[in-house]
């Protein structure tokens, strides 16, 4: 059985180097995995630990990386892209963190609401009840909630790592592309705040009583139909339906792009590819989840779903786009 636990200890991460990385990577896989058995605030389990750490294990993989970078060159400072591409990761979990915390994500006890509908799911696959049903239950928490997306996280992260690693003797210049990217990263950030500010205020103003309270009643009057409507539309939202995953995506991708060029990479790009096409698809999944609880929840979301792009931001569809479109889904229906 030990000799087991070293294979899996060696397997993966396939390319980290260092063995304290390795034991704090497992570690918190084991962990989030272990503490999905603590009762918290009332519920018997909880499932949402890794969506704690969502916003700050990059960030821990990052500050350990640079404190290996730090000992091995003897305090040698860190290159300037190197240095650029830490703070941007750290930007962005002190961001989400910030966001995650005010929505209350941090409280004893709270949980994403999807994880009971991925429950059903497997309620309706396997049974509400017997051993298989447990056993697979289990086997998903183990194996996708806890190790495959802190895998996936640690995967957005390693472009970082690759940074730190090529300019650990040398700090080349800042290439015109390399400029752009590192721009392009920062706006990516300041436009998911925005897009994060914008939905929280609406779910600020959807609270009994705070529309009627609010001070400025100007505002609270042009936010009034989205309130009603149960969904934000305005702002960023009007371009595109989860604007703030778009970000969230474009910015882990562009970073990989980053990395790419200032390593000057011509080896395997799985290592920059990896991370960001894990995260599209793990998202691409979780907003197919998302969308068609709202839609239950909100009838009104199927008006938003036809005349709005789902990620990438574009103009609003016009009325005779979308009465096309539905026209030539009705005849393939027929």
């Amino acid at each position: 059985m030990e000799d087991v636990l070293h294979k899996l200890f060696n397997l993966y991460p396939c390319d980290e180097q260092s063995t304290t990385v390795r034991q704090f990577f497992w570690a918190a896989v084991v962990l989030s995995w272990v503490l999905s058995f603590v009762p918290q605030g009332g519920r018997c389990r909880n499932y949402s630990i890794v969506d704690r750490l969502w916003s700050l294990f990059p960030l821990m993989l990052v500050m350990q990386w640079v404190n290996q970078h730090v000992e091995s060159t003897q305090q040698q400072p860190l290159g300037s892209k190197a240095l650029v591409a830490a703070s941007l990761v750290a930007a962005w979990s002190l961001r989400l963190t910030y966001n995650a915390f005010r929505r209350g994500d941090f409280a004893v006890g709270a949980e994403d609401y999807r994880w009971a509908y991925v429950q059903k799911s497997f309620d309706r696959m396997f049974g509400a009840r017997g051993v298989v049903r447990v056993v697979a239950w289990e086997v998903f928490n183990f194996t996708f909630i806890s190790l495959f997306q802190l895998g996936l996280l640690y995967q957005i992260s390693v472009p970082v790592r690759q940074v730190i690693i090529a300019t650990a003797t040398e700090d080349t210049k800042w290439s015109v592309s390399e400029i752009a990217l590192a721009v392009l990263m920062s706006l990516l950030l300041v436009a998911e705040t925005i897009a994060d500010q914008q939905q929280y205020e609406l779910q600020r103003l959807k609270r009994p009583g705070v529309l009627d309270a609010e001070p400025d009643q100007d505002y609270a009057q042009r936010r009034k139909a989205e309130v009603e409507a149960g969904f934000v539309y305005s702002g960023l939202w009007r371009f595109s339906r989860h604007p703030n995953v778009f970000c969230e995506q474009a910015f882990w991708a562009v970073m990989a792009v980053f990395a790419a060029t200032a390593t000057k990479s011509t080896g395997d790009y799985c290592v920059f590819v990896t991370g960001p096409a894990l995260l599209i698809a793990l998202m691409w999944a979780s907003v197919g989840l998302t969308e068609s609880i709202t839609l239950g929840k909100y009838p009104m979301y199927r008006a938003y779903q036809l005349k709005t792009s789902r990620l990438v931001p574009c103009l609003p569809r016009t009325n005779a786009h979308v009465v096309g479109s539905a026209h030539k889904h009705q005849k393939k229906a027929e």
